[in-house]
């Protein structure tokens, strides 16, 4: 049995050995040698590629470099012609604000005879030396319509204290400008078109030590002492070193029709 075992062993060795012809290992030799030659060729190719791309980038890299650096300086220009026109503009800012402060300065600075005239108009609060009238009629008399303070009693008050020397006058705290009004309107007295009512203030500012003399002497004063007599009426004057009145208001300085007239010199 071991012999008859070995015998088949040694033909299945035969057997495979001679399976294939000997022309078949000819020509399969013959296949993989052109196969290996082909890869060796595009290899070949595909590193020449490479190369010749990898010069290429390089060639266009060295011709794009001045293109480049003719940029940055430009740039660089550029921005320094910023930087300076900033600083002239920062130089002409400063030099406006200084200007603006200056013009605030003067303009700060009062000019007397400017002044003089917007106090002698009313445009200006005022405060000085002078006298101030309480006139305070009694109850009786204020009922009866024909025995109460008119606006024509006042009218009368304020034309002498001008007339004695006053430089600035208010009724009931409206000052008496050149177009103010003292009217009666229905059953109140009105000054400046508002409406005031007793007590009466007068406040005028003036010499203190001749005012009150220099209207009792007038005969605006002489009317007004009689007249608070029928009435009646309580009047006091109290002088004082330091009274104050207010400015016109704006509607009663402002003149409409009126207009200036340029003279020649």
């Amino acid at each position: 049995m071991p012999e008859e075992s070995d015998r088949a062993i040694g033909l299945l060795e035969q057997i495979a050995d001679t399976a294939l012809d000997d022309d078949y290992y000819v020509v399969r030799a013959g296949r993989y040698s052109q196969s290996r030659e082909l890869n060796t060729v595009l290899t070949g190719l595909v590193i020449a590629l490479f190369a010749l791309l990898v010069t290429l980038a390089v060639v266009q890299t060295r011709s794009d470099r001045p293109a480049t650096e003719r940029e940055r300086e430009s740039l660089i220009a550029n921005i320094d012609a910023r930087k300076k026109l900033l600083a002239n503009r920062e130089e002409t800012a400063a030099s406006l604000r200084a200007a603006v402060a200056q013009l605030r300065a003067s303009a700060d600075r009062t000019d007397p005879a400017y002044e003089s005239l917007r106090l002698a108009a009313g445009d200006r609060a005022a405060r000085g030396p002078g006298i101030t009238m309480t006139v305070t009629p009694t109850s009786s008399d204020n009922q009866r319509n024909n025995h109460r303070i008119t606006d024509n009693d006042l009218q009368i008050l304020v034309n002498g204290l001008w007339y004695a020397g006053a430089e600035a006058i208010s009724v009931n705290g409206n000052r008496i400008g050149t177009m103010s009004a003292i009217r009666t309107a229905g059953d109140a007295i009105t000054v400046n078109f508002k409406s005031i009512g007793p007590p009466y203030v007068i406040v005028a500012l003036g010499n203190d030590d001749t005012l009150e003399s220099r209207f009792e002497d007038n005969p605006s004063g002489r009317y007004w002492a009689g007249r608070v007599q029928a009435l009646r009426a309580r009047s006091e004057v109290a002088s004082s070193t330091q009274l104050r009145v207010p400015a016109v208001p704006a509607q009663r300085l402002t003149p409409i029709h009126a207009v200036a007239i340029e003279e020649t010199r």
